[in-house]
């Protein structure tokens, strides 16, 4: 904080005898205290800043591990204490106390050390070298290089730090703007109008953030017609008209002409801007902002239009408030449409341009991006709005892949968007989505392979004459499909519909039956007892998942953890299956037949209950009622062990063509298929079709051996 010589806040400032009175206090500069001195217990280190009214300093306090603090000594004429103790903003300077002094007339306002450097210090540090050289690089390093002479040095903040370092000068007058309308909106709710905003008055922090100083003119609102006003002040070159012509009147004795409000504050705003984009103050003739353009070519007409709008000489014509005038800054800053002043068309064309590189049609975005891409001058925001852009491609290609069935090139694509959104900035929403939906993706997938195993596992589990080689893939396949039970079970990207939901649940259990049963048929003697240990493991994960649903309890009974006796009726339709194939297995066809016929009643166009009809009626030599159920299962679903059972039920009824049709329907769906060979050549031989039985049967004998060969 510093107390420029140029700041007439007090000196300037309008004492009124009718209202108050005269201000009895005597004080001159032998009053202040000096460096080295000890104030309000905090020891004087060095001189902030100075002028005829106050003074400024650097104090340490011993008292609180030594802290550097700013301490403030004016004339006790003020309300500046009271003024910054309503308002606690970022951007306005904070009152650790404050404290009076009879004796002499003195006030002390401690406040913490932000940073010694000014707006208009840096103003006059940087007028060595022309406006066009000024950057963000530059005010950093006099921000910097103007504590050399003090004690103690500010850290600057890393991240703002490089934000300043990588900032036009225009683009650092506009954040500043911006950031000083927000906090005197802030001030003016609460109805305390600031009335001396200038450059002296803005302190600068080592990384760039502006802080408001000095309330010390501070006050309400003044009414139009007021003939009396306690304390009214601020400096000519930055006040507003309706200000200056107040304070005209007073002196005369004569009635506020026009109202005193937030508009005032505007255009002394509008004065720090405009003398911070190359203006110059002449006390003869008024500011002319449409200028600034001219007068430094990085001024954009519309921001001259902003400036000019706040330096309006009718209130009305200004900005309203200060909040209307930070939007538009932001809005300048960002290259959006203006709100308060008329934007020309080719104006908001350029910053529609800057605002969306990827607007134009797809090829011209392509070829624009390569040509972008072969020079070093590529900017970072074309990048990163071509991420994005790139990263919203893969969510709408990975959803019609979703909602086409091909989970697996959906999750591809997810992940390469959420690849592309992670290196992108101002991304979050849209990575998140692509996190969600790659997460939905992966458990559709999952739920595919899930019922795939299944319905593989169903068609083989009740043929002992499946190779041995096809039950290890299968054994395989489910013990990764159960190790994956987590993926399936997780809902953390929201819950698929009710239908899906409930048949991942339903054959995950009837995997859980299916794949303890393959673990035990394929376990060798010497390691059965390991084999039941880990199917009875797996079983007690199920109970953990599903509770003591009929599954678990069939599964307790099936492997000697409960009595039959336990196990509840079944009610769907893979229950009754999962009971038939359990009594097929045992040799009670009759049982068999009758839990599937149930599952076949709840749903007569359940492929899978038509399969299990259809064995359990080959088994009981019910060739035409076998026949029927296969023949509908094929239409449904034809895979080669469903071909086989019919050419069988084809063959024990004499349709010997249909037979042999059949059977060369599974070998070509399957040609390592060794059974559907030793069926076609017996139903060879039994034909007299002597050569074609031979290479048949020997066929089938080589494949049978070919695993153990391997």
């Amino acid at each position: 904080m510093a107390i420029q010589h140029e700041s007439v806040h007090i000196d300037d400032a309008l004492e009124l005898p009718p209202t108050v009175g005269s201000h009895a206090a005597t004080w001159n500069a032998s009053n202040f205290p000096e460096v080295g001195d000890v104030l309000e217990n905090c020891r004087l280190i060095a001189v902030l800043g100075y002028g005829s009214s106050g003074r400024a300093f650097l104090a340490r306090q011993p008292a609180l591990a030594d802290r550097c603090i700013v301490l403030k000594v004016s004339k006790n004429v003020t309300e500046e204490h009271l003024n910054l103790a309503r308002l606690q903003h970022t951007h306005i300077m904070p009152l650790y106390w404050a404290s009076t002094h009879p004796h002499n007339g003195l006030r002390v306002l401690a406040m913490p050390y932000l940073a010694k450097t000014t707006l208009a210090g840096l103003l006059a540090r940087l007028a060595s070298a022309p406006i066009e050289c000024w950057d963000g690089q530059r005010v950093f390093a006099e921000l910097h290089n103007d504590q050399d002479e003090l004690p103690v040095r500010i850290p600057p903040q890393e991240h703002s730090a490089q934000i300043l370092k990588h900032s036009s000068w225009v683009d650092f007058v506009l954040r500043l703007g911006r950031t000083l309308a927000e906090a005197l909106a802030f001030a003016h709710q609460r109805r305390v109008l600031h009335l001396d905003v200038k450059p002296s008055n803005i302190l600068i922090t080592p990384d760039g953030q502006p802080i408001l100083l000095d309330m010390d003119v501070a006050r309400q609102p003044v009414a139009a017609g007021a003939e009396t006003v306690r304390w009214l002040g601020g400096t000519p070159a930055y006040m507003s008209p309706e200000q200056r012509q107040a304070m005209e009147a007073l002196t005369h004795h004569k009635p506020i002409p026009l109202q005193i409000d937030e508009r005032s504050d505007v255009y002394s705003l509008g004065m720090v801007l405009y003398l911070a984009l190359g203006g110059a103050l002449d006390r003869n003739q008024r500011p002319d902002p449409r200028r600034l353009s001219a007068m430094n070519p990085r001024v954009s007409r519309e921001l001259a239009e902003i400036v000019a709008r706040c330096l309006a000489y009718d209130p009305c014509d200004r900005y309203p408030n200060c909040a209307a005038l930070a939007d538009d800054l932001d809005r300048q800053l960002h290259d959006l449409p203006l709100c308060g002043v008329r934007s020309r068309l080719s104006e908001r064309w350029r910053k529609w341009r800057r605002r969306r590189p990827l607007g134009l049609p797809l090829v011209i975005l392509l070829a624009s991006f390569c040509a972008a891409m072969s020079y070093a001058g590529f900017s970072y925001q074309q990048i990163n709005v071509e991420r994005r852009a790139q990263a919203e491609i893969a969510l709408t290609e990975g959803q019609e892949l979703q909602r086409q069935g091909h989970y697996e090139a959906a999750v591809r694509r997810f992940r390469a968007g959420k690849e592309i959104a992670a290196d992108a900035t101002n991304a979050d929403f849209l990575l998140e989505q692509l996190s969600r939906r790659h997460k939905s993706a992966e458990r559709l997938q999952h739920a595919q392979e899930l019922n795939q195993t299944v319905r593989l596992m169903r068609f083989y589990s009740l043929d002992e004459r499946t190779p041995r080689r096809m039950q290890y893939i299968l054994e395989a396949a489910g013990r990764k499909v159960w190790t994956n039970r987590a993926l399936l079970a997780d809902r953390s990207a929201g819950t698929l519909e009710q239908a899906i939901e409930q048949n991942i649940e339903n054959q995950l259990q009837e995997l859980m039956l299916l794949w303890c049963d393959l673990q035990i048929r394929l376990a060798p003697p010497t390691h059965e007892a390991l084999v039941r240990a880990e199917v009875h493991k797996v079983i007690a994960q199920a109970e953990q998942q599903f509770g003591l649903s009929f599954s678990v309890k069939l599964a307790q009974a099936q492997h000697g953890l409960a009595t039959p006796k336990n196990v509840l009726g079944a009610k769907a339709g893979w229950e009754f299956c999962a009971l038939g194939r359990i009594a097929l297995t045992r040799g009670d066809l009759e049982h068999a037949s009758m839990n599937f016929q149930k599952a076949f009643e709840l749903d007569p166009l359940d492929p899978v209950a038509n399969f299990y009809v259809g064995v359990a009626a080959l088994r009981q030599k019910r060739y035409a009622d076998a026949l029927h159920a296969l023949s509908f299962c094929l239409g449904a679903d034809p895979v080669p062990e469903c071909f086989v059972l019919r050419g069988e039920a084809h063959a024990a009824l004499g349709h010997h063509d249909q037979g042999l049709r059949d059977f060369q329907l599974a070998i070509d769906r399957r040609p390592d298929f060794a059974h559907a060979y030793q069926l076609r050549g017996n139903l060879y031989q039994a034909t007299g079709r002597m050569k074609e039985a031979q290479e048949d049967l020997e066929c089938a004998r080589k494949l049978r051996e070919w695993p153990k060969s391997r």
